[in-house]
């Protein structure tokens, strides 16, 4: 009859040591999953937005400008640039001349990011209210610039360079909203490119020797 009874309890023990056993796997299973779910809510910092690459400072022209073979004028309308600039406050900052491959280039430098509407194109040597001006030169190419920019803002800038097509570029002044540069060519008039580039804003001038 003991016997009996400890082959009943034996019996009764075993299947409560499986579920025991079954339940642990099932927490530690359990447990897992919570950590992993736990990882996968973890989150690293969202990264700040990518810096805007370094302004141009070189001047390359416009893959589709070649360069003309006349002395026509040209121009351009006014651009933005990367950040609004402050009414009334553009203006030349400086001019740079540098001999190229076979030509001569002039930048125009501006207060600015952007540029305004302008122009370019052969004159006199006049100012921008028709004075006579004193400059270097067989010829006489104007840049215009609508600027807008009160007067008391303007500076003077003069730039002399030999040999090569450019004998001397420099500011004239203001006149009604417009400030001017007048570069003077050696050989009369000389093919010339022009294009305009933004952040920071230039007007730049290429000239070849004619022929």
């Amino acid at each position: 009859m003991s016997q009996r009874r400890r082959l009943a309890s034996l019996l009764v023990a075993v299947p409560l040591l499986l579920s025991a056993g079954c339940t642990g796997k099932n927490d530690a299973q359990s447990g897992g999953s919570s950590g992993s779910s736990s990882a996968a809510r973890t989150t690293t910092p969202e990264s700040g937005p990518t810096s805007a690459g370094a302004s141009p400072t070189d001047e390359e022209a416009p893959s589709e400008a070649d360069f003309p073979a006349d002395t026509s004028g040209d121009g351009g309308p006014a651009q933005s640039g990367s950040v609004a600039d402050p009414a009334g406050q553009m203006h030349v900052s400086g001019i740079r001349i540098a001999s190229k491959q076979g030509y001569t280039r002039v930048v125009i430098d501006l207060s600015s990011k952007g540029v305004p509407a302008w122009t370019a194109r052969y004159t006199e040597a006049s100012g921008p209210g028709g004075g006579p001006v004193d400059i270097e030169g067989d010829a006489f190419l104007r840049v215009t610039l609508q600027t807008g920019a009160a007067p008391s803002g303007q500076g003077q800038s003069d730039s002399k360079v030999s040999p090569g097509p450019i004998a001397e570029a420099k500011t004239t002044g203001y006149f009604e909203g417009s400030e001017e540069v007048l570069i003077g060519t050696r050989g009369g008039q000389v093919p010339f490119r022009a294009f305009a580039l933004t952040d920071p804003g230039r007007i730049v001038i290429d000239a070849r020797p004619a022929g």
